[in-house]
């Protein structure tokens, strides 16, 4: 644990570092990838997790944890986006084609998070390679099986509350409204952690302990609670997707993903101050390098450029002729 004093501390530099990595513009462009990004997304994780409870029930589940963010208006149109773009079609080739395109557009979101995360830690990849790339589309799918994974364990523990709930409330049936809240708040609070420390953790370029992501995670699910409650006033208030007409919904994700990306950004600053705070030993993988020696030699590059092109001038300068 680290004293309060310290913590404030740690909390003003994660603040000045995340401002002058400007989260404004990366986190618009998380949220316009998201935007073509979630029929395939949802498509899936309803499929992983509609595997053992149904797809229906999943669907269901996740156009409810929508709507209390976006409204029910927008959560429906979310729900007809996954069941309208289901994969269905006679042809083998048709099929793999599909499927290769709904892996490709459900990576892109955490294709372009990577990239932002590899900046925030100050790292970056070394020249691209056919293998490089598709490494990190698996890391991508990756996340989105995690996802999967939890929501399924969601509904298997849902589930057990709920067969406990009907034994408990012949006992005391006052407390079980009360419990099965308290229980939900802290299963949802366990499962966005997890969330942030594997994000935190997997996708970028850096090797780092679970204990220091799982720290800086705990706080990023807290602002992102207060976040999510003060979200839901402002959108409740102020309606800002009241002028977009039949374009509300996508406005209201947008704006949504947009403000989760800078609470998100906000909480990898923070564990990059806690780690360094600690002393944490962050090395890069194979495949990246701190981004300051590719700096380094884009300015030597410069350099030698900026002198070729300075014995250029003078020789041309030599040849000028004399007009006098």
């Amino acid at each position: 644990m680290i004293r309060i004093k310290t913590f404030w501390k740690l909390l003003k530099q994660a603040y000045a570092s995340w401002i002058s990595n400007d989260p404004w513009a990366r986190s618009a462009i998380i949220a316009y990838y998201t935007l073509f990004s979630l029929p395939s997304l949802l498509i899936i994780v309803v499929s992983i997790a509609g595997y053992f409870f149904g797809r229906e029930a999943v669907q269901g589940r996740i156009t409810g944890q929508i709507a209390e963010f976006i409204g029910e208006d927008s959560a429906a149109i979310v729900e007809n986006m996954i069941s309208n773009a289901a994969l269905s079609s006679n042809s083998t080739m048709a099929v793999i084609f599909g499927v290769f395109m709904l892996v490709f557009g459900a990576t892109g979101v955490f294709f372009q998070l990577k990239k932002a995360m590899n900046n925030i830690w100050n790292v970056a990849e070394k020249k691209d390679t056919y293998f490089r790339m598709f490494m990190d589309r698996v890391i991508s799918f990756g996340m989105i099986l995690i996802l999967g994974f939890l929501m399924l364990l969601g509904l298997i523990i849902s589930a057990i509350i709920r067969m406990l709930s009907d034994y408990i409330e012949s006992y005391a049936p006052v407390l079980t409204p009360w419990g099965l809240d308290l229980v939900n708040s802290l299963i949802s609070l366990i499962f966005i952690t997890i969330l942030f420390a594997s994000i935190f953790k997997l996708l970028p370029d850096i090797k780092i302990r679970w204990k220091v992501t799982l720290y800086g995670a705990a706080l990023t699910t807290v602002f992102f609670l207060i976040g999510e409650y003060l979200i839901g006033i402002y959108f409740g208030r102020a309606n800002p997707a009241s002028v977009y007409g039949g374009a509300s919904a996508m406005v209201l994700i947008l704006l949504w993903v947009n403000y989760t990306c800078l609470i998100m950004f906000f909480g990898a600053e923070f564990t990059v101050q806690y780690a360094l705070h600690k002393k944490e030993k962050i090395t890069t993988t194979e495949f990246s390098e701190p981004a300051i020696d590719q700096e380094l030699q884009k300015l030597e590059e410069k350099k030698a450029k900026l002198k070729n092109d300075d014995r250029t001038m003078k020789n041309l300068e030599s040849n000028t002729p004399n007009t006098d």
